[in-house]
């Protein structure tokens, strides 16, 4: 979860730079979106440090999940716009797909934080569809 959010981090980090030449007007939607997925990988550090996950069905679930393959994931380079929000796109899916099962795995407030973030996620999606769009513009 952390590395996935530290992930999106970077690709909004690099999207304020090619916006900034390429797209001036997108600078503030990848800084908003950075912030976003700063604060939730602070929530999930949060949790993991005052060990309010452990005992709980979701470590069995991460187990059985095999997160081998994130950590076997390249690290994204887009060399284009159009590519970084595309592969955005497809990060934001895979959080959503992740926070939504767990909010299903945990019960009360922490079940309703990451439906809170899973939802985040979406959110982040529509915008990234929304400047896929204007990319023509």
């Amino acid at each position: 979860m952390i590395w996935q959010e530290n992930e999106l981090y970077n690709l909004y980090k690099l999207g304020e730079t090619f916006a900034s030449s390429e797209k001036p007007s997108f600078m503030s939607h990848f800084s908003w979106l950075a912030s976003e997925e700063l604060r939730h990988r602070m929530t999930v550090e949060g949790f993991l440090e005052e060990g309010m996950l452990e005992g709980t069905p979701i470590i069995d679930y991460l187990d059985a999940l095999g997160l081998e393959p994130y950590f076997k994931d390249e690290r994204v380079e887009p060399k284009t716009l159009e590519d970084l929000i595309l592969d955005a796109l497809i990060r934001e899916k895979h959080s959503y797909e992740l926070y939504s099962k767990l909010s299903k795995i945990l019960e009360g407030s922490l079940s309703e934080i990451f439906l809170m973030m899973a939802n985040e996620e979406l959110k982040h999606a529509y915008r990234l569809k929304i400047m896929y769009e204007m990319l023509g513009e």
